[in-house]
């Protein structure tokens, strides 16, 4: 039953945010630049794209989202440390939790990052949209290194 709520707070939160994103985009469309920069090295602009680069991203995201998901409903087939009969159900319960968490937040870091690179191209500021896409990746590096170790220190 948490679970559940769980995935769908995050489920709204997710879609709230790839909407509000794809209707900045749109609204936005008219100012931007026909070239946009999409890669910087040491603050400065050093690769330069179209502006039609920004629908990648979203798409990504979405299709890095149905894969994961893919994973998400089969956890018994990801790797355990420490599992055994008696913890079997509570691992993969964790597992499934663990993935949930990446897939939403996991999408979102392109969706915050996409964000970043918009406002920059029409000269906003960017740095919240990509200090908010280096926190959710930092959040989906660290979810397998906590279950790791919380698996490693169950005693049954």
């Amino acid at each position: 039953m948490r679970t559940e709520t769980f995935k769908w707070m995050l489920v709204i939160i997710s879609i709230t945010i790839l909407i509000y994103h794809v209707f900045h985009l749109f609204s936005l469309w008219s100012e931007i630049p026909n070239t946009i920069p999409i890669h910087f090295s040491k603050g400065k602009p050093d690769h330069w794209g179209s502006r039609y680069f920004l629908f990648i991203m979203p798409a990504v995201s979405l299709v890095i989202w149905f894969l994961i998901g893919l994973v998400v409903k089969k956890p018994e087939k990801l790797n355990y440390v420490n599992l055994t009969e008696e913890n079997r159900q509570l691992q993969y319960v964790k597992a499934e939790k663990g993935m949930v968490v990446i897939q939403y937040l996991g999408s979102l870091v392109f969706v915050c990052a996409n964000e970043a690179t918009l406002r920059n191209a029409v000269g906003m500021e960017s740095s919240l949209p990509y200090s908010i896409a280096i926190m959710l990746l930092a959040i989906c590096f660290f979810v397998p290194i906590y279950h790791l170790f919380w698996a490693a220190m169950l005693k049954y």
